[in-house]
């Protein structure tokens, strides 16, 4: 009798400690915008300007509906699965911002507190997707359950993007930043059954890279969303690293600027830093390696590299981190 009650008392306290562990959440920023539209030109620097300084907390996805204009090229590039997004949050004009699938507003009103008031939340879903191939790719995206998992009509979204265009639009507009490009769950997301608490479930897909899109730009941005609720629990991307708690605290606390950079980014560390720092391009070629020798401040030269977006990570005995760089 005393055996049963010890083991389940031991049994509890395991399932409380798993209930407990919870993993970093992302903010996902939805963004509904138009290359035709005016408004969009006028209130799209100012959404951009607030999320700056925010990279390695936020993910970022443009989807581009019919409203105002239908012959937006983003828009006719992927009629279907644009409107499908649009229609889901009742999109009647643009430019439009979700975050996290529960709190819209118009791009021009996005402020930086509002990103500071949601960095540092948790979720008990993590997210980690892995990518390889160059024009034919391959995609596994695992979903972690960090703690007891959400209940609900629970989907998950796998979307291409293309992390930035240049393109001289009708509005004025010459950078478009993650712009969706393709679905490859059902439109409506593909059902998922969560694991129990401490487990996971994998996924697994392929696209091909289309012609008029640049290989060197595009990723797989992922998410899971009650689709009743529309709450999004996380969100993930080749190149957000699984940590523990208490190494996410310590790299949300490490900057990287100017970002972008023309010839030199600077990595500036809370505390002297021993450890390798790696840039790779966005296919996940190793560009750049430094070593990091105890000190606070790394001053990178990319001054050789093309333009375009880079992924730097740092890696030590305390944990690792991963931010985007852009190189004009």
């Amino acid at each position: 009798m005393h055996r049963t009650f010890t083991f389940l008392l031991l049994s509890f306290l395991s399932l409380q400690l798993i209930a407990q562990q919870q993993a970093k959440k992302y903010i996902l920023l939805e963004h509904f915008t138009n290359t035709r539209c005016p408004i969009c030109a006028s209130g799209n620097p100012s959404f951009y300007n607030a999320i700056a300084g925010f990279e390695g907390d936020y993910h970022h996805i443009a989807y581009h509906p019919r409203v105002p204009y239908s012959s937006c090229i983003f828009y006719q590039a992927n009629t279907e699965e644009n409107s499908a997004r649009a229609e889901y949050y009742n999109i009647f004009s643009t430019p439009r911002v979700f975050f996290n699938g529960t709190s819209g507003t118009s791009a021009g009103q996005v402020t930086a507190s509002m990103l500071e008031s949601r960095v540092g939340q948790t979720s008990p879903v993590a997210i980690q997707v892995t990518e390889s191939g160059s024009s034919s790719r391959q995609v596994q995206v695992e979903v972690f359950s960090r703690g007891i998992p959400p209940s609900g009509d629970i989907r998950l979204f796998v979307a291409v993007v293309e992390k930035e265009i240049q393109y001289n639009a009708p509005n004025g507009e010459t950078l478009h930043h993650d712009v969706f490009r393709d679905m490859l769950t059902s439109k409506d997301g593909d059902p998922v059954s969560l694991a129990a608490a401490g487990g996971s479930v994998t996924k697994t897909f392929n696209y091909t890279v289309q012609n008029n899109w640049n290989a060197n730009q595009a990723y797989v941005l992922a998410f899971v969303q009650d689709y009743a609720t529309k709450e999004v629990f996380n969100s993930g991307t080749p190149f957000d690293p699984l940590i523990s708690p208490a190494q996410e605290a310590r790299a949300g606390r490490m900057r990287l600027y100017p970002n972008p950079a023309q010839e030199e980014a600077v990595v500036e560390f809370p505390e002297p830093a021993a450890g390798m720092l790696t840039v790779r391009s966005g296919l996940g070629q190793v560009v750049l390696t430094q070593q990091a020798a105890g000190q606070r401040v790394m001053q990178v030269n990319i001054r050789e590299l093309p333009a375009g977006v880079y992924w730097v990570s740092f890696e030590s005995g305390q944990g690792q981190w991963v931010a985007p760089l852009v190189k004009r």
